[in-house]
């Protein structure tokens, strides 16, 4: 399992790598976390608001992003 860190509200992220989605947030993307939630055992869902407008979350065990 991969254990990348989770981001804190307020802290900026990057888009690293978006899966399962029709329609992803480029790779690249930057925006502010909102709010981490675990939504069951191990696996989070980070809310962000992206610098494009978007407000499409990540799933920690699908997604990839780094800490800016």
């Amino acid at each position: 399992m991969d254990t990348q860190t989770l981001p804190k509200p307020g802290q900026r992220i990057e888009c690293v790598y978006m899966g399962g989605d029709p329609n992803p947030i480029p790779v690249g993307s930057r925006g502010t976390v909102l709010k981490v939630q675990e939504i069951v055992p191990g696996d989070h869902h980070i809310d962000v608001a992206w610098d494009s407008g978007r407000t499409l979350g990540l799933l920690s065990l699908i997604d990839r992003y780094r800490i800016l």
